[in-house]
């Protein structure tokens, strides 16, 4: 299969010649044609022309999964202008650092999960944000373009030709996305990502997966993510398959969806799995038609896939790994894998991807079942980190291969296995979550907090980590925990929120004067133990 040098807007185009009356999307049981899709977006990225909106221009969206939030996804594209997709749980301190970062111009706001008002978050701190020319509803923007092509409308010659030329000028390689992913630093890294990364990944996966035409799709991962841009909406783009759009995952709901549109396609990652099996309502819905699905995001044990599939044995699910910033799947289980191999492996490296083992003390790759760093390098690979030379230069190594920061190892037969995470990152419930940002917060609390320590601990819930902090206080000052998570719960995601926070006289350190990380996750499992 050779790769594609095709632009977003060329494959909406031809999904539309291609299958004009074809179901491209489902939201609110409203259909939406690739047609429909196609030429809306048409006039949407007009209107978004005519508001100076041009190549290389930083667009915000902020929004939770919608028909409107897509299709603005595509128009802004269209343009030629930078989709940057922010979290829907982001409050104040959060989406103004990252405005302010990614050099947003023009930010477009939808619905929210209910509990944040996004625009008077935005008017709250439109004023720290000097690069913000301006903002609106996406929803206005959806409904007067949808208006205009129930009403048939024509559009000016003068904006039809604007709307050509900025198609024309753009290419493959252009950046089309900035997605944010935590790291090491306080601060999420925005990922550069182009139609050539994303769109081969998306059409790549579709392959080894089997995906076709005939299949039907359910979206309910978050699609600023890259799991459900690309596992979500540009797998349905690439194989011209309908997809059902779920605002938030909610394993009842999705339920009744798969068996309300015989949904056949359901890509999930692992906490979804196990919120869905462990749900009242498991096996009062007919799920029968779904037959497949990718797993990814996060970990999960060779027994809890098992048991994952004995209780959904209708369904093949295809384990596979990546990150954001590799677009985000590099290595899938194979269709044809038996379920012993799908439940201890990551799966092959996809094809036209590189992936190593590389031990960094010799300088070499390692040989089958000898432990190093996940590396690798081809089409899906970032354009880099929007406006981090430093990360940059650490992200990637002299040779152009990346570097994922996770620890792994090969068998004899090419099938990836993943050991554990070189650095701190916390995963919950799917999402990555810096620790260095909650200490931050923390330490803002009150200046008798002298450090901050947060980790995340592995537990057998739907969550995969709870998280811990733990706090040193000037002369061992009390702290009111339960005010001190409130106030971390008003700057930060509720995710984000720590289960407990400890005291610690001293944070313990280790025979080279490091964070000893061994014993503080061993004695925030204790902690966490006590409270279950």
């Amino acid at each position: 299969m050779s790769l594609l040098n095709v632009t977003l807007a060329d494959v909406l185009k031809m999904n539309s010649q291609r299958y004009p009356q074809g179901i491209a999307y489902i939201f609110e049981d409203i259909s939406y044609t690739w047609r429909e899709v196609d030429e809306i977006t048409d006039i949407m990225a007009i209107k978004l022309i005519n508001n100076d909106i041009r190549k290389g221009m930083h667009v915000g969206i902020w929004s939770i999964n919608s028909i409107e939030q897509v299709l603005t996804i595509f128009a802004v594209i269209k343009t030629g202008a930078i989709a940057t997709l922010f979290n829907y749980s982001y409050k104040d301190l959060e989406i103004r650092s990252l405005l302010t970062n990614s050099h947003t111009e023009y930010l477009l706001y939808g619905e929210s999960t209910g509990s944040i008002d996004y625009r008077d978050i935005i008017e709250r701190n439109h004023n720290k944000l000097p690069k913000l020319k301006s903002f609106d509803n996406l929803k206005n923007l959806f409904e007067e373009a949808k208006n205009e092509y129930a009403c048939k409308k024509l559009q000016t010659r003068e904006s039809t030709d604007k709307l050509k030329k900025a198609k024309e000028a753009i290419e493959s390689e252009d950046t089309a996305f900035i997605l944010f992913t935590s790291g090491t630093t306080h601060m999420a890294k925005g990922v550069l990502l182009s139609h050539y990364n994303l769109l081969n990944d998306a059409m790549i996966i579709s392959e080894r997966m089997k995906f076709t035409k005939e299949d039907s799709m359910l979206i309910s991962m978050p699609i600023f993510h890259c799991s459900g841009l690309t596992c979500g909406v540009l797998i349905g783009l690439m194989v011209g398959m309908p997809s059902l759009i779920m605002r938030k995952f909610n394993s009842e709901r999705a339920m009744k969806y798969i068996e309300k549109y015989k949904i056949t396609v359901f890509n999930v990652v692992p906490s979804m799995l196990f919120l869905l099996v462990k749900d009242p309502y498991f096996g009062k819905y007919n799920i029968s038609s779904w037959k497949s699905g990718i797993v990814a995001g996060s970990g999960m044990t060779s027994e809890k896939y098992l048991e994952l599939a004995s209780k959904l044995p209708g369904t093949h699910l295809q384990i596979g790994y990546g990150q954001t910033e590799t677009s985000p799947l590099i290595t899938l289980t194979n269709h044809e894998d038996d379920i012993d191999i799908r439940s201890k492996t990551l799966g092959k490296t996809l094809p036209h991807i590189e992936v190593r083992i590389w031990d960094e003390k010799n300088k070499s790759v390692c040989p089958p079942y000898v432990r190093g760093e996940i590396q690798c390098r081809g089409f899906c690979c970032m354009k880099g980190y929007y406006n981090s030379p430093e990360e940059n230069k650490k992200k990637f190594t002299e040779d152009g291969w990346l570097k994922t920061d996770d620890c792994g190892y090969c068998d004899e037969n090419g099938y990836l296995y993943f050991v554990d995470r070189i650095n701190n990152i916390i995963i919950r419930n799917g999402e990555n979550i810096s620790p260095a940002e909650i200490e931050c917060v923390i330490k803002k609390y009150s200046e008798d907090i002298r450090e901050a320590l947060v980790v995340g601990v592995e537990v057998d819930s739907a969550f995969q980590e709870e998280i811990v902090a733990f706090i040193k206080t000037e002369g061992g000052k009390e702290m009111d925990t339960g005010k001190l998570k409130s106030f971390v719960g008003q700057k930060l995601a509720n995710y984000k929120v720590p289960k407990c926070i400890v005291h610690l006289n001293e944070i313990p350190l280790n025979s080279i004067g490091k964070i000893d990380y061994k014993l503080i996750k061993r004695k925030a499992k204790e902690v966490l133990g006590d409270l279950i």
